[in-house]
């Protein structure tokens, strides 16, 4: 039997969550989104080919003909969104991925019999590798709460977690992939100033963040003992790091990250 699921948006996150989706094994899936634009619309065609799309005047009808409805349009369109859909939210999975929209506000304008997610994938659901932060609003039975489970998890890690640590959840999971790929951009700059092929630099550093990560996860070393053991006074890695810490690095990350909570909890309250 297939599964009818239904995107509000055809935006990056939508196009990644369909993604991830056709690339779960043993499932079937009929994919419809709707959108505001042509160039988005154009954009999940091209990723998601064997996806029907409406247009966003056929909001109610992609949510009726859908047993899930993921809730992809900008934070500031959720209300409006909502009040289109209402009637025809009945009895359905409604899973907002919209940034600082809380779960009373989703609940408020959906259907009573209406079963409403607050998640916040990050980018690597792409190819189900992704990280899922997310909580339950009322109504959900045990076993409907065992199938929100295995349903987020064909994304990847999914973690429910009180709703109050979405900000910091969102900090760490949601922009974790954007840190990574911060820090790898000057490493592969480097590589290529220094006569390394791209090619060769690339999958040398992924597959040393990738081993380094696992390793990490299969133990129980503790990342300030990784580096201890990887740094011997007057060794290379010790260079290296003795330049970071004379810049401030990780007083400048927290600083980072601080912006980004109090950013993160701004929109909560908005």
């Amino acid at each position: 039997m297939r599964t009818r699921v239904g995107f509000l948006g055809a935006g990056r996150i939508a196009r990644a969550l369909a993604g991830g989706l056709l690339r779960s094994e043993g499932d079937s899936w009929e994919l419809v989104a709707s959108t505001r634009t042509r160039e988005s619309g154009e954009g999940f065609g091209k990723a998601v080919p064997q996806a029907r799309l409406y247009s966003e005047e056929r909001n109610c009808d992609l949510v009726r003909e859908s047993d899930i409805v993921f809730l992809c349009v900008k934070p500031q369109e959720v209300p409006g969104v909502l009040r289109q859909i209402q009637p025809a939210t009945a009895g359905k999975w409604i899973v907002s991925v919209a940034a600082g929209v809380s779960l009373a506000a989703l609940v408020a304008e959906a259907a009573p019999s209406a079963r409403v997610i607050r998640a916040m994938p990050n980018l690597p659901v792409l190819i189900g590798r992704g990280v899922i932060p997310y909580c339950l609003g009322p109504g959900w039975d045990a076993g409907d709460r065992e199938g929100a489970k295995k349903l987020l998890r064909r994304f990847g890690e999914a973690v429910e977690i009180d709703e109050k640590l979405f900000p910091l959840a969102t900090v760490l999971a949601g922009c974790g992939p954007a840190y990574f790929c911060a820090f790898l951009a000057p490493l592969l700059r480097f590589a290529a100033e220094s006569g390394l092929p791209g090619s060769e630099a690339r999958r040398m550093l992924l597959s040393t963040f990738s081993g380094t990560a696992e390793l990490l996860r299969q133990t129980d070393l503790d990342p300030n003992e990784a580096v201890q053991e990887s740094r011997t006074p007057g060794g290379i890695t010790h260079a290296a790091l003795t330049v970071l810490e004379q810049r401030e690095w990780p007083e400048t990350l927290r600083r980072a990250l601080d912006a980004a909570l109090r950013r993160a909890k701004t929109l909560e309250e908005a």
